[in-house]
């Protein structure tokens, strides 16, 4: 009975049983260990209350699907699970339900329960950011966000010479008038056949008279 009370679980999450109690299971999300770099997977915790708030129909439906009994027969296992759990935790105070949990009672009658219950869960993996050498990334100094080279500057007393581009540009300049140069070389025949190549005749002055 107890194997089919956790099959029911692993998909619907919540029974009720006649009593005994309910239970239920809560999904946890994948959460991440920042101090020690592990990523854990989802969890599944059960839960258990001792109230019983009536009959649980939609797990008897189920019961009579899975066992091809009628619904008189399940009440009859559940009635028979009751009083089992009942008689034990009277007379020894302690009561396991393999895979759900452990069932206790104190000194002043009152029930505790510990879970067994354990869904399938991978181990936590490692979780590591990729830093590449001599790359910028941000580091959380405290409350505030610094680069790698901000830390590396307090850390070391070491400031980072920011480049220099001038002997770019002198180079730029130097290319560009070296280009300029080949340029007026190569063509500077040809700017001089521009316009007319005639050659201009002059007129010469007539002779001047001698005053006899």
């Amino acid at each position: 009975m107890v194997e089919l009370v956790l099959r029911y679980l692993s998909f619907q999450k919540r029974v009720s049983l006649q009593g005994i109690g309910t239970f239920s299971v809560e999904h946890l999300p994948a959460r991440l260990d920042f101090p020690n770099r592990l990523l854990y997977a989802p969890e599944f915790i059960l839960h258990y209350s001792s109230s019983v708030t009536g009959t649980d129909e939609q797990f008897e439906h189920w019961l009579q699907k899975e066992l091809n009994v009628d619904r008189e027969e399940v009440k009859t296992l559940q009635q028979n699970l009751s009083t089992e759990f009942q008689r034990t935790l009277s007379e020894k105070g302690e009561m396991t339900l393999n895979g759900l949990g452990v069932f206790t009672k104190d000194e002043q009658k009152l029930l505790h329960f510990s879970s067994l219950y354990e869904a399938v869960k991978g181990n936590p993996v490692t979780a590591e950011k990729i830093i590449r050498k001599n790359t910028s990334h941000s580091i959380l100094v405290g409350e505030q966000e610094k680069t790698s080279e901000e830390m590396t500057e307090l850390l070391t007393g070491v400031k980072r010479k920011p480049l220099n581009l001038w002997w770019m540009i002198v180079l730029a300049l130097f290319l560009s008038a070296i280009i300029s140069i080949l340029l007026f070389a190569n063509y500077s025949p040809q700017w001089s056949k521009q316009g007319n190549n005639q050659k201009l005749k002059l007129n010469e002055a007539p002779p001047l008279h001698k005053i006899q």
